[in-house]
This record gives structure tokens, C-alpha cells and sequence, in this order.
């Protein structure tokens, strides 16, 4: 146990943010790595203003949560976004808006933004606890409220902490964990015969499928002309998928992957010569995160090109890496579940400043709660 005096700052920008301490603090998160922060601030198509809420002792950093203040004046609050939803516009004619407000959120993926230092259960909780006391005491005085995005259910002492403290709480999505426990395809095969036949056999006939359909796929070099193509087939699967454009622009990827080094992994599905999926793998000690997929959406064959390089081919490749852990995103959960991903609740905790904005907010946290569960049945 560590009872060294605690010393609580913010940094107002990445470049403030003790670089071998954060790396350090967030090893096994990879969407909160220097590099990745560092980029999207370079190059989001959008303003991100990203603050870092640091709790250090004598040992380095102790606790940190990573913020984007909402302001009054704010063009784009996505903490409305979140809570209120298609409502959002109407809410706010009506005078309804979280801000001003210490948003806390990961800026890519969902990943939480509290990250305290291992150690002892008591001694994880002790650091949270201090932290969240500094961070409200500092919204107090500016008169902002304070909301947590994307805290799960295994960030226990973040949880317990802002429990504890009397936070509003809603289970508003869920994130897809993949915890690696085999050597190959087969052995993953039989792991996930253990909990369903159905899922075994089907892993296997859409892997012979896709084989039979002349695809194949590979580990590829973080070249430009691959750093390229994986931008362009993720960028337009997503807007496919989200009729809007990514946070990052196209300077984001090769810069990323000049910083990550060999730390990002791209793979690459080809079909008969032409590329026709890849994936951007993101690494942190011995977890992977699934950042970005890109699909050819013309003469799309049911080949299950999808599924093969997100889930049955990382099969061989993550325990040959060393990889322990490979990190989904919200979208398709129980497609993820049927080839062996572990569903976490993803919550949101929320304190309004105003004693009157509580008593509102709290039946609104319970029917959006609700709300939240209904979509995902």
C-alpha cells in the first residue's frame, strides 16, 4: 500500500500528459495510448478538446480520466446526444441540456475514460475515490456537471467509486471482449463447442466457405499503399453503416501507424486478386483492439469474409502474437456472443451540478435505463 501524499493537476492538453507515466497507467487499453490521443488531435475532423484529470504520487500516476468539457456555447454536445437521442433537437428548444458539463469519455471506441493504477482491491478504490473528490470539487467551483461514458463492468473500482458517490447510473450498451483461450483454430473450435455445438459447427462451415470462395487473408506491412487502403474501406464502411463521416480524417492512419510501429497490426482479406477486407488491429501489452474494419461493398459475395477476419482468423493469429484479449465494438453483440465474445454492460454515470437538476435527472436516468434495455431485446 502506497500512503505517499497525492498531488491532483490537469493538463489541458496531450502534450502536458507525462509520457512514460500514461503509457504505464493505461498498458492493456489501447484506445487511451499516447499515440492514439496524440493523433486524433491532430487529426479529427471535428474539435475534440481533450483535458486529462491526473491524481500522481511517488510512485507516477496514480489515477486518470480523460475529459472533453462541454461548454454553454458548445455547437456539439454528446452528452445530450447520448441521453436524449432522437429527442435531442426538441429537449433543447425546450431549454433541456446537460451542459455545461466535465464529460468523461474515451475520444475512439469504447473504452472508460477512469483508469486507476493495479494494485489491492482497497488500495484501487482508495485512488478513486481521491480522484473523483478532486475532479468534483473542481466542477463545483466552475459550475459544471459530471458525467462517465463507457465505464464497464469490469472496471470495478471506477464502478464501485461512482456508485458509492451517489452517481446516477444507466447501462446504456454493451462492449464484446474475445478473452483468448486456445492456440489455434481447432483448439478455439473445441473452446467453442463447450457452450454450444451449433456455434462450433457453424464457425467451421463458414470458415471452409470462405476458403472455398478463393479468400485469403494475411498479415500485412503498415505500408502507405496498405495504410491506404485500409482508410478508405473503413471510412466507407462506416458511413455506409452511420451516414456520416469518422472522427478522423485521412491524415490519422499513417500517421498512427508511423507512432505505433508494430503495434498496429493490419491484416487484409483478398478474393481472387482484389482486396476485399481489412482490419486494424491496435495493441496494448497483451490486448488487441478491433479499431477499424472496412468491407468492399461492391459485388459483395455471402462468403462470410466478415466473420472470418474478425473472429476466425484472429483465432490463429492472437495466440501466436502473444495477445490475451481482443476488444469489439458495441455493434452486433450477439453475433459476437455466438463465436465466443464475453458481453460488459457499459454504463454512464451522471451528476448534475444543480440539487433541482438531480431530482429531474434521476427518473430520466431510470426510463432511459429502461429505454436502453427494451432496444437491446
Amino acid at each position: 500500500m502506497n500512503d505517499s501524499p497525492t498531488r491532483f493537476r490537469i493538463a489541458r492538453s496531450v502534450e502536458e500528459l507525462p509520457a512514460s507515466a500514461w503509457q504505464r497507467l493505461v498498458r492493456g487499453r489501447p484506445a487511451l495510448r499516447l499515440e492514439m490521443l496524440r493523433t486524433i488531435g491532430r487529426h479529427s475532423t471535428s474539435p475534440v478538446p481533450m483535458q486529462f484529470f491526473l491524481l500522481e504520487d511517488s510512485e507516477g500516476l496514480a489515477a486518470a480520466a480523460v475529459c472533453e468539457p462541454v461548454a454553454t456555447e458548445a455547437s456539439c454536445n454528446r452528452l445530450d446526444t447520448l441521453l436524449f437521442g432522437r429527442a435531442m433537437p426538441l429537449l433543447n428548444r425546450l431549454g433541456a441540456s446537460t451542459h455545461p458539463a466535465l464529460l468523461f469519455q474515451a475520444p475512439i471506441m469504447r473504452q472508460s475514460p477512469l483508469v486507476v493504477r493495479a494494485g489491492e482491491v482497497a488500495d484501487e478504490r482508495r485512488r478513486a475515490d481521491e480522484l473523483l473528490a478532486a475532479i468534483e470539487e473542481h466542477a463545483a467551483r466552475a459550475g459544471f456537471g459530471i458525467a462517465f461514458v463507457g465505464v464497464s463492468d469490469d472496471d470495478a473500482a471506477a464502478a464501485a467509486a461512482l456508485r458509492a458517490r451517489g452517481y446516477l447510473d444507466s447501462e446504456f450498451d454493451s462492449v464484446a471482449q474475445l478473452g483468448i483461450e486456445w492456440s489455434d483454430f481447432d483448439s478455439y473450435v473445441r473452446h467453442l463447442r463447450r457452450s454450444s455445438l451449433r456455434a462450433s459447427q457453424n464457425a467451421r462451415h463458414e470458415r471452409n466457405r470462405n476458403r472455398r470462395n478463393g479468400v485469403e487473408i494475411r498479415q500485412v506491412p503498415c505500408t502507405d499503399a496498405y495504410v491506404a487502403a485500409l482508410y478508405r474501406l473503413a471510412r466507407d464502411h462506416y458511413v455506409h453503416k452511420n451516414r456520416r463521416d469518422p472522427l478522423y480524417g485521412p491524415g490519422f492512419l499513417p500517421e498512427l501507424a508511423r507512432a505505433l510501429g508494430e503495434d498496429l497490426l493490419l491484416f487484409e482479406a483478398v478474393r481472387n486478386g482484389e482486396t476485399a477486407a481489412m482490419l486494424g488491429v491496435v495493441r496494448s501489452g497483451d490486448v488487441g483492439l478491433m479499431a477499424w474494419i472496412g468491407i468492399e461493398l461492391r459485388d459483395r459475395p455471402n462468403d462470410f469474409t466478415y466473420a472470418n477476419i474478425l473472429f476466425y482468423h484472429p483465432a490463429n493469429w492472437a495466440p501466436a502474437l502473444g495477445i490475451r484479449k481482443l476488444l469489439y465494438g458495441t455493434a452486433v453483440q450477439q453475433s459476437k456472443a455466438r463465436r465466443g465474445c464475453r458481453l460488459l454492460g457499459s454504463h454512464i454515470f451522471y451528476r448534475p451540478q444543480q440539487r433541482r437538476a438531480r431530482l429531474i435527472a434521476r427518473p430520466f436516468l431510470a426510463l432511459h435505463q429502461s429505454w436502453q434495455r427494451r432496444k437491446r431485446i
